[in-house]
């Protein structure tokens, strides 16, 4: 064989282990990349805002109107919930919780808002209960402030 035969056979060997080992290579990043990407953590920044699609939002939220919210928040919370609290003056009118679904009718069923009339400065809060040292822990995760005629 001669010397420059022998190389070039050398070098075409050469030349298909590198191209076998980048096939390889790939391949495995192909079959790896899924696994890796549904390993890393799924967090979601949680938040909470009047309902984008809710009459509310054409005309403004008044005592008397519902209420809905929109809210993002971690799949590991089993059982979010709102809950929106109006206040006149700092003293707190009205208050009410329920599922994130939920609408929420401003002054409720009876409430000093309901009595007494006027504008009021509302707090929506996105939350869930947890258990530590056996004692139930409320755990707010976003909220959200709007205002709310008479």
């Amino acid at each position: 064989m001669k010397a420059g035969t022998a190389t070039a056979s050398i070098v075409r060997r050469i030349d298909g282990l590198v191209k076998a080992s980048i096939g390889i290579a790939t391949i495995t990043a192909m079959v790896l990349a899924p696994a890796a990407a549904s390993a890393a953590p799924k967090s979601v920044t949680p938040t909470i805002a009047l309902a984008s699609s809710d009459v509310a939002r054409t005309t403004a939220p008044a005592l008397g109107t519902y209420v809905h919210f929109d809210s993002v928040y971690p799949t590991t919370v089993k059982n979010p919930r709102i809950e929106v609290l109006c206040y006149q003056d700092g003293s707190l009118v009205y208050g009410e919780a329920g599922g994130v679904n939920d609408a929420f009718l401003l002054g409720g069923g009876g409430s000093a808002w309901k009595d007494s009339g006027g504008s009021a400065a509302c707090d929506a809060n996105l939350y869930y209960f947890s258990w530590k040292a056996g004692k139930q822990t409320y755990n707010r995760l976003a909220s959200t402030w709007f205002s709310a005629g008479g």
